[in-house]
């Protein structure tokens, strides 16, 4: 495969459309089976048996799914399954009898689990290898999309023409699909295929992220399979509509908000939030009484969802070696049909005793159970991931890692300013970390926070050289300039320094770094592994490098000196 550098170029972009599509047509599809099964006389636990038995496949299928991708052109494998997945939307109209309908969703699981599996790891194959975990989170925000524009497609068309109309709109959506990945053309050299084991066909490594991710998806199968219905019990049926609008303007305003966030490796935050966000929201369905109530909830469903599932994604695809992308997509992405499908088959079981709001609200204790996982195990289990994959990562001048300062001198929370001086003046910095008892970044102190700091005392500065302007101030020989000095000497690091100071994660990449040292204009900025700081990388390392790396070219265009002659 040709070498790429940017994010989008034009096969990623082509992919991104391509499951924007096919995602919006599976599950405009889910709302239309249950109206259809009553149409055709298929009601109560029947209904949840057809829409179930496309979980039970994908579930089967998966394992053989990750095979294929990683043993097998991926490309041509995606291509045929695609296609083979298109048809499935007409045979609902031409086999409309229970039976049928079991055995096409069952054919719809075991051909989707390759397309799912499929576009992930295209799309992880075709980013530069220094951004993949960046490009996957963005990928990764079509199945956000596709999620919520999917339903609203299919209950537009429901609601306006009619069954064979909207299966028939979704057939073309799928083929739209098949046209654009079509114009991809994604080469890859042959494959050396293995025989199939099934010990082979889970990806250990991603198991936790599957796991984790499994709870937090069966709230969202419980909403997408039953809010209709819902809305039909309340009397809110015109307004379900514009709940799948506020759903995806809820994932757009997350997306646009916290990218930053997730490609500075924040992530803790950003889970911790959004699933406070979805409890909430959740818990909330026992009041729910009237439209507003319902378009606000799917607006923060959206938005909790806009930040999990993109950001679960980046996990498991940045830490996973290229060959063995194929089998960690299908086994992490087991979470979705194992978690939507556990959703929408408790909701069938709970509309029936509790009734639906009672049922979405106590959903949200897979949030709790899934915040707990994440916090006791998944986010460590990604950090220590994550540092194994990175010194292995092809690019490697991008890391972080081989640039930075790895001697970092810090000062503990409970120092003063009078510590920091002395503590400056013996290690020749004019900067450093502070940190709390564990260990974590509490702040950052510099002599500049210093002299801001004495600035905001109305002190006349003389200069504007920061260095200066501390020499000048410790040499200053007036008295009342001497007082303010004895003042701020006393004060705590935490006080004058930053508390809020700018960072990079240790998986960065050098591109990175320089922009964020451009866009803050600072000269050296801590490098952190979570909360604990790892290095230091400054601006004279980096340009360092860049020098280094240039002569090194230089010299390597020069050609060779010509040796003299015997006889000159």
């Amino acid at each position: 495969m040709e070498p790429v550098s940017k994010i989008w170029n034009r096969k990623f972009v082509l992919l991104f459309l391509t499951n924007l599509l096919v995602l919006a047509a599976f599950y405009a599809s889910i709302p239309i089976i249950p109206v259809y099964c009553q149409e055709i006389g298929i009601t109560g636990a029947r209904v949840g048996i057809v829409l179930t038995a496309m979980s039970l496949a994908t579930i089967l299928f998966r394992p053989v799914a990750g095979y294929l991708l990683d043993n097998f052109n991926r490309y041509r494998v995606y291509l045929l399954f695609l296609a083979l997945f298109c048809l499935a939307f007409p045979a609902f109209l031409v086999f409309p009898i229970f039976g049928a309908l079991v055995i096409i969703r069952l054919y719809m699981g075991a051909v989707y689990s390759v397309c799912g599996s499929a576009t992930m790891t295209l799309a992880g194959d075709v980013l530069p290898p220094a951004k993949i975990t960046e490009g996957i989170s963005r990928f990764a925000f079509t199945i956000s999309i596709g999620m919520a524009v999917g339903p609203y497609v299919g209950i537009q068309v429901q609601n306006h023409l009619n069954s064979k109309t909207s299966f028939l709109t979704v057939f073309a959506i799928a083929v739209a699909a098949l046209v654009c990945v079509s114009c991809c053309r994604i080469k890859y050299p042959k494959a050396e295929r293995k025989k199939f084991a099934l010990k082979d066909s889970i990806y250990k490594p991603a198991l936790p992220f599957m796991g984790n991710m499994m709870f937090l998806m069966i709230p969202y199968g419980a909403v997408i399979a039953y809010s209709s219905i819902l809305a039909q019990e309340k009397g809110l049926t015109a307004v379900i509509p514009y709940f799948y609008i506020c759903l995806v303007a809820g994932m757009l305003l997350s997306k646009l908000s916290t990218q930053r966030m997730i490609d500075a490796g924040r992530h803790r935050v950003l889970v911790y939030v959004s699933l406070v966000v979805l409890v909430l929201t959740m818990a909330s369905y026992v009041f729910l009484e009237t439209g507003a109530h319902l378009l606000i909830a799917g607006f923060f469903f959206g938005l909790g969802y806009g930040i999990l599932q993109p950001l679960f994604q980046s996990f498991v695809t940045g830490t996973t070696p290229k060959p063995k992308r194929g089998v960690a997509n299908a086994t992490y992405l087991l979470s979705y049909d194992i978690g939507i499908g556990i959703g929408a088959l408790l909701m069938g079981f709970m509309q029936e005793t509790i009734g639906l709001t009672t049922g979405f609200a106590l959903t949200a204790i897979a949030y709790v159970v899934g915040g707990i996982l994440y916090a006791a195990y998944s986010e460590g289990y990604y950090r220590k991931l994550r540092g194994r994959a990175a010194p292995a990562e092809e690019g490697r001048e991008g890391v972080l890692l081989d640039h930075m300062e790895r001697q970092v001198y810090t000062l503990p929370a409970a120092a003063t300013v009078r510590d920091a001086i002395t503590y400056f003046a013996q290690k020749r910095i004019s900067g450093a970390p502070i940190v709390d008892p564990s260990g974590r970044m509490a702040g950052f102190l510099s002599d500049g926070d210093i002299l801001r700091y004495l600035r905001r005392q109305d002190h006349t500065l003389a200069v504007t050289d920061s260095s200066a302007q501390f020499l000048e101030y410790f040499w200053d020989p007036e008295a009342a300039f001497a007082q303010k000095l004895d003042a701020i000497m006393d004060c705590g690091v935490l006080e004058v320094g930053a508390k809020r100071s700018i960072t990079l994660p240790d998986h960065a990449t050098l591109e990175q770094a320089c922009r964020l040292l451009s866009e803050a204009g600072v000269k050296k900025v801590p490098v952190v592994c979570g909360d604990k700081v790892v290095g230091i990388l400054s601006r004279s390392g980096i340009t360092g490098y860049l020098i280094r790396r240039y002569l090194d070219r230089t010299d390597a265009q020069k050609p060779a000196a010509i040796p003299a002659s015997q006889d000159q």
